[in-house]
């Protein structure tokens, strides 16, 4: 038994300490919902959730884009639809040019011809998705060499979906090189609608081509959602097994450091004490 140390109540103390910073941490981790909440509690496992949750969030912001795109593909189908159905129009009223019809007739035709064309430009420089055209190309010279717009579709650096831009304005559609082009068309002589039906079938087959594609993207988009949407469920299941609390256990830790307080508290009121037995014997020396 010593006097100037009191080594058990040194180690209660020791112990004491410990436990309040178990108290502590299970307290800071049940409030805030993490058992990783600074560098210090888990360097190996905070940099991998922080690696992650850019993952997570890159994939957000592509499954944004996504639907950005189905929406835009789905405005410039509407466009491209009444387009298809002008051209129809147009085609049917030169066929009926050539038929038992007078000058007049064929001057009524020409007229409403004139307003179809005047028609579709007015669609396709109105297909606008927050300022991206994609049938109101100035830079494509033949709408058999489109150009590209690079739409993000992944959280990583060259995940990307290009689409085509065309120009489906009537100066553009028609004839291939010097071909007649759909502005041109001339429906009151004879030769004027042999070359006005090749040249509105050239323009339908174009308009038909980029309609497809576009649609063939559209479902690509819908498919990449989905697939991102599992991706981001999958990270971030992984991500919370790495930084989120366990709650309960945190609880049990909890539980226990109290009572290990409780317990060391009383300890510690016996512990102090032991001085007074010194004192005791040395009283009964007398």
């Amino acid at each position: 038994m010593r006097l100037n140390q009191n080594l058990a109540s040194l180690n209660i103390y020791r112990n004491q300490v410990s436990n309040y910073r178990k108290q502590s941490s299970a307290i800071h981790n049940i409030s805030s919902g993490y058992k990783v909440n600074s560098a210090k509690d888990n360097p190996n496992d905070l940099a991998k959730s922080e690696n992650m949750r850019m993952q997570i969030r890159g994939l957000q912001m592509a499954s944004r884009n996504s639907q950005d795109g189905v929406s835009m593909l789905n405005t410039v189908d509407g466009a491209i639809d009444s387009v298809s159905s002008m051209l129809q129009r147009i085609r049917e009223l030169t066929i009926q040019a050539g038929g038992a019809t007078g000058e007049d007739d064929r001057l009524a035709i020409q007229e409403e011809i004139k307003q179809l064309t005047k028609g579709i430009d007015n669609a396709v420089n109105n297909c606008d998705f927050n300022g991206v055209k994609l049938i109101k190309n100035d830079e494509v010279i033949d709408n058999t060499s489109p150009t590209y717009i690079k739409m993000a579709s992944g959280a990583n650096f060259g995940e990307t979906i290009s689409i085509p831009k065309y120009n489906f304005s009537s100066d553009m559609l028609g004839g291939t090189g010097t071909g007649e082009k759909i502005k041109d068309i001339d429906v009151t002589t004879e030769e004027g609608r042999n070359k006005a039906l090749s040249s509105i079938d050239s323009a339908i087959e174009t308009v038909n081509s980029a309609r497809s594609k576009y649609g063939a993207l559209q479902n690509k988009f819908e498919s990449l959602y989905n697939n991102i949407g599992s991706i981001e469920v999958s990270i971030q299941g992984a991500e919370s097994s790495l930084r989120d609390a366990d709650i309960a256990y945190e609880m049990v830790e909890l539980a226990r450091a109290n009572i290990l307080i409780e317990a060391g508290n009383a300890m510690m009121v016996q512990s102090n004490n032991f001085p007074k037995e010194v004192l005791r014997i040395l009283e009964n020396m007398r």
